[in-house]
């Protein structure tokens, strides 16, 4: 059975990366990568880190606006789609990459799996909705992350006999790159101290493409940065966007490069909290049990709102800086982490387990 993989950002190929060696180990694997994230640091790294091989194939797309970007991906991996003939694809998330390859296989008819199906925020206007709501629409195996995933997509009509709700591979990945962390080096690195640091994250474009909100929350770390260190790992883009229009950062805010995902975990495992409008470090947060503020008005993972381990501070000045300064007091800080919260395991195994059901079932019919 031959399988292509498609992904091309940061979250994909960490979400992918306990999935990837079990579809080397089991199939014919081919992984695609489009190049979405073109930045070394924030791409190649990840693949010597976490000991995955290098991609087949390599798009090289890089940075352009939303239909464009897709157009040319969509053309590239419809080309390598009639040449390998694959039996199946994979793809993660909501990205561009995503979308693309998703629509390849569809037009194609070659059956695909959606690995993270089913979240929604309900907001149309971020991009990111809308590649869920395709990619879930015309693919055939749903492997959904929890039960308001599971009921999304019921509700949007699909049968429950294609939905699989297995739980998310990004447990699965920290789980298995946690023990590769070393935290005293990377607090060495940056002259930080375990719990004493707050870390940020910034880059989707609902905050960073509208002026207002990106002010509102660069205004608000600002004046928190005169009560505790805040280090913040610059997207490009979100540096490119910060410079373009005079945004001025406090000089108390250790501004620092984009990080390798393990060097990242290092900051993530030692902060005392962290702010982040990444649906990812959400995840892994749980994981560290450090407690993520979200600079946003909704998330799809809001399961881990309701169990009290994230929160939802949306993008108000006056609201971030009362409920960070809320957050310092440890006895705030200590309820959210006792909170308990059970998040599963072994999801790339069940996905290779429902693979192993899908080939055996088409090699019994003959479409093998």
């Amino acid at each position: 059975m031959k399988i292509i993989t498609i992904l091309g950002t940061r979250p994909e190929i960490i979400k992918l990366s306990p999935l990837i060696p079990l579809l080397n180990n089991e199939f014919e694997h081919i992984i695609i990568h489009t190049g979405q994230h073109y930045d070394y640091e924030m791409d190649k790294v990840f693949f010597n880190e976490l000991h995955l091989p290098l991609p087949n194939y390599s798009l090289n797309v890089g940075s352009h606006s939303q239909g464009k970007q897709t157009a040319l991906m969509l053309q590239q991996i419809e080309t390598i789609f009639i040449k390998e003939k694959p039996d199946l694809i994979i793809v993660q998330g909501d990205t561009n990459s995503t979308l693309a390859g998703a629509l390849a296989a569809s037009k194609l008819h070659i059956p695909t799996i959606h690995v993270e199906s089913g979240c929604r925020s309900f907001n149309r206007k971020m991009p990111e909705e809308i590649n869920r709501i395709i990619v879930d629409t015309i693919s055939n195996y749903l492997v959904a992350p929890d039960n308001k995933s599971f009921n999304n997509l019921l509700n949007e009509g699909r049968n429950k006999e294609d939905i699989f709700l297995f739980g998310s591979t990004a447990f699965d990945a920290t789980i298995r790159n946690k023990d590769l962390i070393n935290s005293n080096k990377i607090l060495n690195q940056f002259s930080l101290r375990n719990k004493e640091f707050v870390l940020v994250t910034l880059h989707r474009a609902e905050n960073t493409n509208d002026l207002d909100k990106l002010n509102s929350i660069i205004t608000a770390l600002n004046e928190l940065s005169e009560q505790i260190t805040f280090v913040f790992p610059l997207h490009p883009r979100t540096k490119k966007i910060i410079e373009e229009n005079n945004i001025i950062l406090s000089g108390k805010i250790k501004i620092i490069g984009p990080q390798s995902y393990l060097s990242f975990l290092g900051l993530l495992s030692s902060c005392k909290f962290c702010i982040s409008d990444s649906g990812g470090i959400q995840e892994e947060a749980v994981v560290f049990n450090v407690p993520c503020l979200i600079p946003r008005e909704e998330t799809e993972w809001t399961r881990l709102v309701e169990a009290g381990k994230n929160k939802l501070i949306g993008t108000n000045t006056t609201n971030i800086i009362a409920t960070v300064k809320n957050l310092l007091d440890t006895t705030e800080l200590q309820k959210i982490k006792d909170k308990k919260y059970n998040y599963e395991g072994g999801v790339s195994n069940k996905i290779i387990n429902l693979i192993t059901k899908i080939k055996n079932d088409s090699s019994n019919s003959g479409n093998l």
